[in-house]
C-alpha cells in the first residue's frame, strides 16, 4: 500500500467519488454501510480490505442493495485503501468525505 501523499489522497478523493460516493457516506449510512465503521474493521488487516475492493461481494445483504462496485484494479485498490486508512487517523482533514 502507498504511503500517505497529496498525490494519493487526491486519486483516493477521485475513485471513492466515482466508486463509492453513491452509495457511502462517511459518517452516516444511506444505500450502504457508513464508511467510518467498515475501514475501522480492517485496521488491523489492512490488506484484507485491498484484496476485498478488488473482488467485491455482498457482505450485508439483508440490510443492503447489492454493491455495483466494479472491482478495482490492484493500484486503484490500495490507492483508496491508504487514503481511507489515513482518513481514519486524520477525520478533521478538510477533504474527507461527509
Amino acid at each position: 500500500m502507498p504511503k500517505i501523499s497529496e498525490n494519493v489522497k487526491k486519486e483516493g478523493k477521485l475513485i471513492y467519488n466515482k466508486d463509492c460516493y453513491a452509495c457511502h457516506r462517511w459518517t452516516r449510512d444511506f444505500a450502504g454501510p457508513r464508511m467510518d465503521e467498515n475501514i475501522q474493521k480492517y485496521v488491523d488487516q489492512k490488506e484484507e480490505l485491498v484484496r476485498y475492493l478488488m473482488n467485491p461481494t455482498p457482505k450485508q445483504p439483508e440490510k443492503y442493495p447489492p454493491m455495483t462496485l466494479e472491482p478495482l484494479s490492484q493500484q486503484d485498490a490500495q490507492v483508496i485503501s491508504s487514503w481511507l486508512f489515513y482518513l481514519l487517523d486524520n477525520p478533521k482533514d478538510p477533504e474527507r468525505p461527509r
